[in-house]
């Protein structure tokens, strides 16, 4: 088959399984099975089938984004008819005693047409600033190039955004989501995780490592405090060239600790005044109910709700998996395993590399680094106690069989020991003033015989402190926005959740692979994409206050036109968002693929 049906959507059930077999027989192949995961995602983006689906999600994105820039053309248009001698006081060109430079325009009971006309005009711009399309918005419509190139968006003073958001999870995408939009200057924001804020089995207790690329992102969610501490570990790869000269060269990737990433976002949300809400009750987060509701009431509803709540965010409420729709292969799920090794470190720097080998079913991924932090540690330390006592709960419920809990309790106290040494190491500065780090070695593999000998290895090298066992399950959501204009039952959910909007993304969509790919940079991706729709929301409402305000002066049709261009910038995240989704089940499909034993008989092929 050397085409997919052009009639079925690219993230329909049918079109996926299509690709599914196509990679099945392709991963079966020997030569395929010998490479390493970045050369088969290499080889299986070359199969024709499935760059097209990529190619066609991408189009469909690209041509949404026409649409809205094409509105806020007519709709710019319209406003600098009334605004354009005011814009010119604004830029310092004519003199006019209303405007000046740095006038916030906030208070449109006073505001005259012409003003409120130039205000709406600079949100449309800083709109399109935040979603980085102005270059692109001055380039399809140099018109507005021109009429506005005395007067820089950077230079426009902030404008409040009256929109309340809420975010249901407060892991990778959460975390940077609610300090992204108090950073961007949104009004409410409330955060909720059922969760405790530290602490064993908290939002901020996962002690994996994963391999991020996201830290452009969030350098724009992030206070820079928090965002130096995150970039602090960057990959570095040695380069040796044909004269033999060698340099070290930074890498796309920073590693991070997940735990640790979520501790440093938190904390940025709350310096900047994120309401956030730990030890939740599991429906604390949905509307109380609906009946007898006043307006004034219905007015504390939000304008969006974001559910990041991890890969069972579709279980959360009946029906919300349904309207997500959400696609599962179960016969292709990969057992997996895993390890943390902790060891006094050799190095006076922070230090952090990769360690893989190749070759299907026989891979493992390994991120090392040298780290002199105690709170990764402490978090270590808590994961320890949590698992013990999750484990002695299991010997009181099931019984000891083979003396296994007297294994557990050896096994746990050198744990603990280990972690604990280490944590005094800390507390002492060598006698040239450098500090004691500590080596950080985090390894992912297939749960098979092969890859239990290096886990066994590793133990006998007294090194291992934490280990366990998960399943990596085939899903895709190709849906991760519902508004009113999705359907009934959608507006069941929405009046629920006490919203017009209910977005997801990252785990939510898609489950994450077990090479650390790709998986926390899809959630950041998801926070940033839910900013910018936000700050759009904020933006939009405000105009539309002001045109409501104001009289005889409006078009009919002016207001109808921004309910559009709202509904699209909705439609967009659903639109932006397949396009992410898909690329994220494309990696962890192949690492699955990869893990299992060929899925085809190559002889029959």
């Amino acid at each position: 088959m050397d085409t997919l049906n052009p009639s079925v959507n690219p993230l329909d059930y049918s079109r996926l399984d299509e690709i599914v077999q196509l990679i099945k027989a392709e991963l079966s192949k020997p030569d395929i099975r010998l490479l390493n995961n970045r050369a088969v995602q290499a080889k299986v983006f070359q199969i024709p089938q499935v760059s097209h689906n990529m190619a066609e999600l991408r189009r469909t994105e690209e041509a949404l984004r026409q649409e809205i820039l094409k509105k806020i053309s007519v709709l710019t248009h319209k406003f600098q008819e009334h605004s354009i001698d005011v814009t010119l006081a604004r830029a310092g060109i004519l003199s006019d005693s209303r405007v000046h430079a740095g006038s916030s325009l906030e208070q449109f009971d006073s505001l005259d047409f012409d003003l409120l006309c130039l205000d709406a005009k600079e949100r449309l711009y800083m709109l399109l600033n935040q979603y980085d399309w102005l270059k692109d918005f001055y380039r399809f419509y140099p018109q507005h190039f021109y009429e506005n190139s005395f007067q820089f968006v950077d230079r426009i003073p902030p404008k409040k955004l009256h929109v309340k958001v809420k975010v249901v999870g407060l892991g990778i995408a959460g975390s940077l989501a609610v300090s992204g939009l108090k950073k961007n200057g949104v009004e409410t924001v409330i955060g909720y995780d059922r969760r405790a804020r530290n602490g064993p089995r908290s939002v901020t207790s996962r002690f994996q490592n994963a391999s991020w690329r996201a830290y452009d992102i969030a350098e724009k969610m992030l206070d820079d405090e928090s965002f130096q501490h995150l970039v602090q570990y960057q990959q570095r790869l040695n380069v040796t060239y044909d004269d033999g000269t060698s340099v070290v060269m930074s890498s796309d990737r920073v590693q991070i600790i997940l735990g640790d990433a979520v501790d440093s976002a938190l904390e940025s949300a709350e310096r900047y005044g994120a309401e956030l809400c730990f030890d939740c009750d599991a429906y604390g987060f949905l509307k109380s109910g609906t009946e007898g509701k006043t307006e004034e009431e219905d007015a504390n509803d939000f304008d969006i709700v974001a559910l990041f709540a991890g890969a069972h965010t579709s279980s959360l409420v009946p029906g919300l998996k349904e309207e997500m729709n959400m696609h599962s292969w179960k016969d292709l799920s990969s057992p997996c395993c895993l390890w943390l090794e902790v060891k006094k470190s050799e190095r006076k720097s922070a230090y952090t590399a990769r360690d893989i080998e190749n070759g299907a079913e026989k891979w493992h991924f390994t991120i090392e680094a040298a780290r002199n932090s105690k709170r990764d540690l402490v978090r270590v330390r808590d994961n320890l106690i949590a698992q013990h006592l999750w484990n002695l709960r299991k010997f009181q419920e099931y019984g000891d069989v083979d003396n296994d809990r007297e294994a557990e309790e050896k096994q746990h106290e050198a744990a603990m020991k280990k972690v604990e040494s280490l944590l005094n190491d800390l507390e002492e500065k060598k006698d040239d003033g450098s500090e004691e780090r500590y080596d950080y070695i985090f390894s992912n593999a297939p749960d098979n015989e092969y890859n239990r000998a290096k886990l066994n290895a590793a133990k006998a090298k007294g090194n291992v402190v934490m280990e366990g066992k998960y399943t990596v399950d085939i899903t895709i959501a190709p849906k991760s926005m519902i508004d009113s204009s999705s359907s009934e039952s959608a507006q069941k959910l929405l009046d629920q959740f006490g919203t017009t909007v209910l977005v997801t993304g990252g785990d939510a969509c898609v489950n994450p692979n077990p090479m650390a790919a790709y998986g926390a940079t899809l959630a950041c991706e998801f926070a940033a994409m839910l900013v910018h729709l936000s700050v759009a929301h904020g933006h939009i409402n405000a105009i539309i206050k002001g045109m409501e305000k104001a009289t005889g002066n409006v078009d009919d049709d002016l207001i109808p036109r921004l309910q559009e261009l709202k509904t699209l910038l909705n439609q967009y995240y659903d639109t932006r968002g397949r396009s992410e989704n898909y690329f994220q089940w494309m990696q962890t499909l192949i690492c699955n693929l990869y893990s299992l034993p060929a899925q085809v008989d190559a002889t029959t092929m």
